[in-house]
């Protein structure tokens, strides 16, 4: 049998440092594996000053873990994948009673879970502070 000809594989391969469509797909690899950034979390009492502490509390709870849920998913298929295992949008969580959304996304705070008089007053509404429907 024959021997093939002996070439020096180096010779075909492209350095990685000369050739930009290789560095282009290293920093496209390189974003895509990072995680999107949180939403800063926004001041409540800042925007609303007639708003209760415990309503503020709780708008700030329900942000956090909506974020940590959402940042969990993967990028792109985020809000079909809430969908699928909460049955709503996160937008529709917002309309429920505050006291059903602490249950759905499994909310434990321990001022929320005594329900002092404050808190049984805001448990009925919803995320805007109106009657949940």
């Amino acid at each position: 049998m024959d021997k093939l000809p002996s070439r020096p594989t180096d010779s075909l391969l492209v350095n990685p440092g000369k050739s930009s469509r290789l560095q282009e797909m290293r920093q496209r690899a390189a974003t895509a594996n990072q995680p999107a950034p949180a939403p800063a979390q926004p001041s409540f009492q800042a925007k609303d000053e007639n708003m209760s502490p415990e309503m503020a509390l709780a708008r700030q709870l329900i942000d956090q873990r909506l974020s940590e849920i959402l940042a969990a998913l993967p990028t792109g298929k985020q809000r079909r994948l809430f969908k699928i295992r909460f049955g709503m949008e996160p937008e529709q969580i917002k309309d429920l009673a505050i006291k059903q959304i602490f249950v759905l996304l499994e909310i434990n705070h321990a001022q929320f879970n005594n329900l002092s008089a404050s808190m049984k007053r805001i448990a009925d509404l919803n995320y805007n502070g109106r009657q949940s429907n």
